[in-house]
Parts: C-alpha cells; structure tokens; sequence
C-alpha cells in the first residue's frame, strides 16, 4: 500500500530533521577536531628544561636572562627570567628606600608558568599593596617542582640577600613526602638527615642530571574514541561528572575510569598514620622550624600559606581522585594536609594563611580558580590567593606603620574577582 500524503509529509520532516541533525554533529564534529588539534600542539613539555639547569645544592635553578613559552591546552604563556635568575622584574638586593619587601617561597603555584608574570599571586599581591598606598615590592623567589627542603635552601643562599620584611612560604599537599626524598621523578634533589636533632645536609653536592619534564598530563588524555566530539564530551565528564562518566561507559560509549595504585605521596590523605608519612612531616617539621629561626635571625618574620589542591575544594575533583586511586571515604580523609598544617603551625608558633576558604568559595562552574585539566591556579585563583594574603597582612599588622594610609580606603573600595562572599584567609594565630 502507498503511504497517504500525511504520511509521507512525516516522512519528509523526519528525513529533514535526520539531516539537519547530522549536519549539526557534523559541524560540532569539525569543530571539536579544531579544537582538539590546537590543544594537542602542546602536550609535549618540557618547557621547564630550557630555563632551568643543574645546581649543586638546590638541584636545579632558574637560567638567568632564559625564557621559554609554554603551548599547553588551556593557556599560551611567555615565560621570562631576569639577570637573577627569578621569574620576576628586575630587582635589587639592598631594597629601595621606604619600601616594604616581601619575599615568596614557593613551587609551580607561586612561579606561576600558567599565567602571564602581571598575573601571578606575587604580582598581584604587590599591585594591591601598592594600590593601598603601600610602597611594596613582592619578590617571587619560587621555582617549579621545589619542596620545602629546595625553598629553605633557596632562602639560605639566595633569598634572605633581598632582605624581605615578611618571608611567606607557599606549602603544598605534595611537599610532604618530596622533602623526603633524594629525586624529583628522576631529577635529584638535596635532601636533609635527622640527627641529634639537628637537620644535616645528606646529599651535597646533589648529583649532576639535568631536570627532566614533569608528568604535566591529566588522566583523561586516555586512548581516544576515534570521534572528537565524544572524546571531548567524555574529557568533561571525567573532569566533571565521573559518576555520569562511567554510567554511560556501561553503554559501550567509552571505557570506565580505569583503577589505579596510589603514588607514595598520596598517603598523606590516608587516614592513618603512616610511619613513612609521619617521618617525612617531622621532617618538614623540622626544616620549617629551621628556616623560621633563619628568618627572624634576619630580622625579618615568616608565615606559611596553605595551597589547597584542586579536589580539595572540589566535590567533582575529589570523586574522579577517589575513583581513579581506589579511595574508601572511610580510608581517605582530604582534609588531613591542611589540619595537619594548622597543628604544625600552632607548634611552631608561625602563622598559617589558610587559602582554601577563599579559593573554595571564589571556585564556580563558569568561573574556576584552578584549570580545568592542568590543576594549577588560573588568573581568577592566581587573584583571589593575593587577597586573601592580603587581607591577611592588613589583620594581622604585619604592614609598617608607613603602608597605613589609605589601606582603609583600599579595604572599603577595592573590587576583587569574587566581591563580597569570599570569606577572609584563617590564620591560626
């Protein structure tokens, strides 16, 4: 029998609608292989390798005068080195008259190669000094991959020359069990020994290898479907919704988030207390109580801030770690780091500038602080760390009588990235 009129009008529209929406993932397709091709032209890495070299105590530094340029996926940055071998603007050792210098210690967070050098937290924080009325110079004195053995060292040799007023030390998850240890995934490192309660340096000189590219990949660069479109909806959902991710993995769209063994130093999420892991804290223990009594031998005073990593602040970020490690809520607590930091803090009695507040409150859907797939701060985290520091500064006195000003002013009329609800930096003293 032939089809009536009215069918073959239904048939006509659906055949239309089957074309109109194959063209449209045609499209969406083409447009995801664009994408997708100007993101893979920066996967390689390596870029560290050709601004940083071999040093003897610290394992590697800065080149003087290098530079290179970071292609990766979600940024293009052109990183620079002064005659001084910081990722900063030229700087003096003596500090200008009347101006009051802080000097930042730090990894990658505080280098800031993901961003543009106005951008970072030390850059940002310095503007809003300046802005306030403060005459100020924030030093950034951090390179990427150093834990908190390389920064004590670093503010040994190089950092106190700048005769800083305030030494903040940027603490992060993983400085832990890498301050532990003799490399650096193959690059090796100093690394102190406990005896008769004294630090001892074991490794000196450290053994000569030149730094090697750091794992920079996310997990969910995985073997891909074939289909841009599907890989990319799949990348946002691993990053996103890994629940959602490996339910329709069961469809056969992709494969589940695959199960991984923890790496040693994410066991200082376990719940228990690990030999290994309590060792290298007593370690950073010590080293800190070290370099506080270096610092105020100088004159000047040291506070800790806490970096929080991105699970730390995000459910989604949390759910795909615990997926991907295998991680028991009951076994796993993501709030050890930072508690452990604040009891550490009050024993040694130096401040402790905890970001996660902030980072947790100023971190939206359409407005992240961290990267989607790179982990790092992006401007908008880079932004809201200088404010909480700064906020910080201003309640704690930690500013000369001099920067007083306009530092009311500054406080009632400044505009930040996240005005009004992100809550100030805690401090536990």
């Amino acid at each position: 029998m032939a089809p009536s009129s009215r069918q073959r009008e239904w048939l006509f529209r659906l055949a239309l609608l089957s074309l109109s929406l194959l063209f449209a993932l045609g499209i969406a397709e083409v447009a995801a292989r664009i994408l997708r091709s100007s993101q893979r032209g920066g996967k390689e890495g390596g870029e560290d390798a050709r601004y940083n070299e071999y040093d003897p105590l610290l394992g590697w530094r800065k080149k003087k005068d290098a530079s290179a340029t970071y292609r990766r996926r979600e940024y293009t940055v052109d990183v620079r080195i002064n005659s001084q071998g910081l990722r900063d603007p030229e700087r003096s050792f003596e500090p200008p008259p009347g101006v009051f210098r802080v000097l930042a210690l730090g990894d990658s967070f505080v280098e800031g190669y993901t961003v543009d050098l106005p951008l970072t937290v030390t850059q940002r924080l310095e503007a809003r000094l300046k802005d306030s009325g403060c005459p100020a110079e924030v030093i950034n004195g951090a390179t990427q991959a150093y834990s908190t053995d390389q920064e004590y060292l670093f503010y040994r040799s190089e950092g106190a020359r700048y005769q800083p007023s305030l030494v903040l030390l940027f603490f992060y998850w993983n400085d832990v069990i890498y301050s532990d240890r003799q490399d650096y995934f193959g690059t090796p490192k100093p690394v102190f020994e406990m005896g008769g309660g004294e630090l001892k340096l074991h490794r000196y000189p450290v053994k000569e290898k030149l730094p090697q590219a750091k794992p920079t990949e996310n997990p969910a660069d995985a073997p891909g479907t074939g289909s841009a479109l599907v890989e990319l909806v799949r990348e946002r959902l691993w990053v996103g919704a890994p629940g959602a991710h490996d339910a329709l993995a069961r469809f056969g769209l992709w494969n589940p988030i695959p199960k991984s063994t923890p790496r040693l130093e994410m066991l200082v999420y376990d719940r228990r207390d690990l030999a290994p892991v309590e060792d290298a804290w007593e370690k950073v223990g010590a080293i800190l109580a070290a370099l506080e009594a270096d610092v105020v031998a100088h004159g000047s005073t040291l506070a800790l801030v806490y970096i929080p990593a991105r699970m730390e602040i995000q459910e989604a970020s949390w759910d795909v770690t615990r997926k991907l490690y295998r991680l028991t809520e009951d076994a796993w607590n993501r709030d050890k780091v930072r508690r452990k930091m604040e009891t550490l803090s009050a024993l040694l009695r130096v401040p402790l500038i905890d970001l996660t507040p902030d980072l947790k409150a100023a971190d939206r859907l359409f407005e992240p602080a961290y990267f989607t797939f790179d982990g790092h701060w992006n401007a908008r985290g880079h932004d809201v760390a200088s404010s909480a520091v700064f906020d910080w500064m201003k309640r704690s006195g930690s500013l000369p009588s001099t920067c007083g000003g306009r530092l009311r002013e500054h406080a009632e009329s400044a505009e930040v990235w996240d005005p009004g609800d992100a809550p100030a930096a805690r401090s536990n003293h």
